[in-house]
C-alpha cells in the first residue's frame, strides 16, 4: 500500500508540473475574434523559443501527442510556442477522422494558408515584445511545412526553420500523386485525378461559394491550389531545411525533388534539401516503424551546425 501511494504521489505530481509547463494565452484578430496559443516553459531563462506548426488536420493543437513527445526535442532546451488555427481552441476532442462532422463552422469558413500566416505573426509579434527570446525556430510537418515556409518567407527575425514533407511546388501535384498511389489501376486513378482537375479548375476560377471538401471550405482550397511553393522558397533568405520522405503518398517526392533542383540552380545556398528514401508522410518505415526519432536527432544536429553559439547548447541533454 505504502509504495502504492508513493507512486499516485508522484504521479499527481508529475502532472501537475506538466501542467504548470503549459500557459495558456489569447490575443486578438483584426475582426476581434480570438487567438489562443501555448506556451511550453523548458526553464523560466529560456532564450530560444521553437514554433511547431501541425499539419492541415481539424484538431486543437495541443492534442497533437507527437509535438510534445517527440518534435520539442528538435530543440530540447528551447521553449515551444504552440498557435490554434482559426475557430479551434483547446476544448476541440481529438479526432483522427479529416471530415469530422463536429469541426467548427468558422474554421471550415475562415482557416487558410494566409489566415494561419497572419495569425503566426501577431502572436510572434506579441511575445517578441516581452525580450525573453533571442533565437526563434520555426518547424512544421505536411501543412504546417508549408505555413513555415510562408512565415519565414514574410518576417526576417527567424533564424532557422525545418519543414518536412510539405510538398512540391503546386498542390495539384501532390494530389494527383497521392491519388495515383492509392489505385492500382490506371484507369481508375486517371479518372479520378480528371474529376479532382476539374474540381481544382471550377475552385481556382469560381468566386466563393458554399463548399467543404475533406474537411476544408472554398477559401482554403482556392488558396492552396493557387499557392507557388517555389515562389515562396525564393524569398527565404535565412538558413531552411527541407526534408522529404520518398515513401510519401500524400504528396509528390519527385515533384518536390524538381522543386529542390530548381532552388539549387538558381543559388539558393541557404537551402538544403535531404531526402528520406525509406520513410513516409508519418515518417515510418516500410514495416511500419516510425522512425521520428532518429529523423528528429538530425534536425537537431542541422540546427546545432546552423545556430552555434546563439542559442541554448542542447548537444549535453539530447
Amino acid at each position: 500500500m505504502r509504495i502504492r501511494a508513493i507512486s499516485l504521489l508522484l504521479l499527481i505530481l508529475t502532472c501537475s508540473v506538466s501542467a504548470k509547463e503549459v500557459i495558456t494565452h489569447t490575443t486578438s484578430r483584426d475582426d476581434g475574434s480570438p487567438i489562443s496559443y501555448y506556451l511550453v516553459q523548458h526553464s523560466y531563462d529560456a532564450d530560444t523559443l521553437l514554433l511547431i506548426l501541425q499539419g492541415s488536420d481539424c484538431n486543437s493543437v495541443l492534442k497533437i501527442d507527437s509535438i510534445l513527445t517527440n518534435y520539442k526535442n528538435v530543440w530540447p532546451e528551447a521553449d515551444i510556442l504552440l498557435v490554434e488555427k482559426y475557430g479551434i481552441d483547446k476544448g476541440l476532442t481529438y479526432s483522427t477522422d479529416p471530415a469530422r462532422k463536429d469541426c467548427p463552422a468558422q474554421y471550415l469558413e475562415k482557416d487558410t494558408p494566409a489566415q494561419r500566416v497572419a495569425d503566426i505573426k501577431v502572436v510572434l509579434d506579441t511575445v517578441r515584445k516581452e525580450g525573453q527570446y533571442k533565437t526563434f525556430i520555426l518547424l512544421g510537418g505536411s501543412e504546417g511545412a508549408v505555413i513555415a515556409n510562408l512565415v519565414t518567407a514574410d518576417v526576417d527575425y527567424i533564424d532557422a526553420t525545418i519543414s518536412f514533407n510539405g510538398g512540391s511546388r503546386w498542390f495539384i501535384d501532390d494530389v494527383s500523386h497521392s491519388i495515383a498511389a492509392k489505385h492500382k489501376k490506371t484507369e481508375a486513378a486517371r479518372k479520378e485525378s480528371d474529376g479532382f482537375k476539374g474540381f481544382a479548375e471550377h475552385v481556382r476560377s469560381s468566386k466563393p461559394f458554399s463548399l467543404e471538401v475533406s474537411g476544408h471550405g472554398y477559401h482554403w482550397w482556392h488558396q492552396m491550389l493557387s499557392l507557388d511553393q517555389l515562389d515562396t522558397l525564393k524569398k527565404v533568405k535565412s538558413p531552411l531545411l527541407i526534408i522529404q520522405g520518398g515513401r510519401d503518398t500524400s504528396v509528390s517526392p519527385q515533384k518536390t525533388d524538381e522543386m529542390m533542383q530548381r532552388l539549387k540552380d538558381l543559388g539558393k545556398r541557404n537551402i538544403e534539401y535531404r531526402r528520406y528514401e525509406a520513410l513516409d508522410h508519418g515518417l515510418k518505415n516500410s514495416d511500419g516503424k516510425s522512425l521520428r526519432k532518429e529523423v528528429v536527432g538530425d534536425m537537431n544536429m542541422w540546427l546545432r551546425s546552423k545556430l552555434g553559439n546563439t542559442a541554448n547548447k542542447s548537444s549535453d541533454t539530447y
